[in-house]
């Protein structure tokens, strides 16, 4: 058959090859026409292979009446595929392909010597409903059927890679290889680690000191003197083993750093009172924080009610 006369014979978007003793589907000549319907029923048909995915525009195909044996994988690739026939042929089984149909809502299997098992999941497909239904039935199965597969080459795997036995001996054995490659963590990074931690905690330490002893310069400075008093020996005895330049510099730089703080703390602490002054003479503001207090309130009550009641 020519090009010429397949052009002829499409109408609406649709291909009729129906009863014409085609022995393979021309693809070539079809797949630029890109139609919707092919109807291929009733001819000499073989082989479907090399086919499916040159054609992605089809919603319906009719390749029943043929001598296929088995479909091809790739009909996978026909994602607007709605209406699928392959009734009265030589299929026995079905492709893992068919399950990505998506758009798939009819399927025509009758008269094909299918496997028991195929038969059992999809049932018979007769009439229109029957057909709508072993189309959801043969995608189903097909997935399922799928991960069985890939249950049963994993199953091989593990049988492979563990070497059987009685006792179980070599079983644990090879357990073990797999656990010995996991590295340990190496004695020095547990050093570093714990000296890195060390560290963290003292300088977290020594900022909580400060704080304190800045707390209470301001709030109790007889108090703040005696314990600087007791601190400044203790201080003295631990940087006199350090050269004399290091140490100036050493102290030079805290003495820098405890007065910016000192400056800091000091600040925030003026600037606490005064505002605290300032709500405190004025009535609208006292009105206006007493809202939000509340409605912060009543917020975070209603959001403890919700937790308990969950």
């Amino acid at each position: 058959m020519t090009v010429v006369n397949i052009k002829d014979r499409v109408k609406n978007n649709k291909l009729n090859l129906s009863g014409l003793n085609l022995t393979e589907i021309p693809t070539k000549e079809i797949a630029p026409l890109k139609v919707s319907h092919l109807d291929l029923s009733n001819n000499k048909i073989t082989s479907t292979d090399n086919v499916f995915s040159s054609l992605p525009s089809l919603v319906k195909l009719d390749l029943s009446g043929n001598q296929i044996k088995s479909v091809a994988g790739d009909i996978g690739s026909l994602q607007k595929l709605a209406y699928l026939s392959l009734a009265n042929n030589k299929i026995k089984d079905l492709p893992k392909g068919l399950s990505k149909l998506k758009q798939l809502k009819h399927l025509n299997l009758s008269n094909n010597p299918l496997k028991p098992e195929l038969v059992e999941a999809i049932g018979p497909s007769q009439n229109n409903a029957q057909c709508q239904s072993a189309a959801a039935n043969a995608i189903q199965y097909l997935k399922g059927d799928s991960k069985k597969q890939d249950d049963k080459q994993n199953k091989k795997k593990d049988k492979k890679n563990s070497k059987a036995s009685p006792n179980g001996v070599q079983n644990d054995k090879s357990k073990n290889k797999t656990k010995s490659k996991k590295k340990p963590a190496g004695f020095v990074s547990k050093v570093f680690g714990f000296f890195g931690m060390l560290i963290s905690y003292t300088l977290l330490f020594a900022v909580l000191i400060g704080l304190s002893l800045y707390a209470l310069s301001y709030y109790d400075k007889k108090t703040y003197g005696n314990v600087k008093a007791k601190l400044l020996p203790v201080w003295a005895s631990a940087t006199s083993n350090l050269d004399p330049k290091v140490a100036s510099k050493v102290n030079y730089y805290l003495l820098q750093a405890g007065n910016s703080f000192d400056q800091a703390v000091h600040t925030s602490i003026d600037a606490s009172i005064k505002s605290y002054k300032w709500v405190k003479a004025n009535p609208t503001v006292q009105q206006y924080s007493k809202n939000v207090q509340d409605t912060w309130k009543s917020f975070w009550d209603s959001v403890f009610k919700k937790v308990k009641s969950t």
